[in-house]
């Protein structure tokens, strides 16, 4: 895994948040880890770090094996990453981006827009007629508006991530 690449690293934000990455990194160079360890070798709080695997394990990111401590009778939760779980989500977070962008281009392609002189609102001729093309916020004019930037950026955007996929 190459916590390295942009699109891992965009992921991973987003889904499971950016102070992730270092638990992440740590799990992935060291194959196995307790919570304690973890937390002491990234210098932080154990229960920041117990909160961060518990996220990442609600995404299915890492698994965890229990053993019992003989001294103690306490369970030690050993941690690890999975790889390739990591490649699922990705390609999942893939298909709904690209999915919400064509959905997206679709609805700007599809409609007609008119937007308040004073920049308020932005809204389909339908709610415009509704509306008698005056602003419900401040009464001015509705005009037309021209997507055409919107829909070029849009496409652009498309083409883009299905390029850095592979599609």
């Amino acid at each position: 895994m190459n916590l390295q690449n942009p699109i891992v690293t965009d992921v991973l934000a987003r889904v499971v948040g950016a102070n992730s990455l270092d638990v992440i990194a740590e799990l992935a160079e060291e194959k196995e880890l307790d919570d304690f360890s973890l937390a002491e070798r990234l210098g932080m709080d154990v229960k920041t770090v117990r909160k961060i695997l518990y996220k990442l394990y609600d995404h299915r990111l890492v698994k965890f094996r229990r053993i019992r401590d003989e001294e103690t009778g306490w369970y030690i939760y050993i941690w690890s990453f999975d790889e390739e779980k990591l490649n699922l989500l990705i390609e999942k977070v893939r298909r709904e981006r690209i999915k919400s962008l064509r959905k997206k281009l679709e609805y700007e392609k599809n409609n007609q827009f008119f937007a308040c002189e004073n920049g308020c609102i932005r809204v389909p001729f339908e709610k415009a007629m509704e509306t008698g093309f005056v602003c419900p916020h401040c009464g001015g004019k509705l005009g037309f508006f021209d997507n055409t930037k919107i829909v070029e950026q849009l496409e652009k955007q498309l083409k883009e991530l299905e390029r850095t996929f592979g599609i």
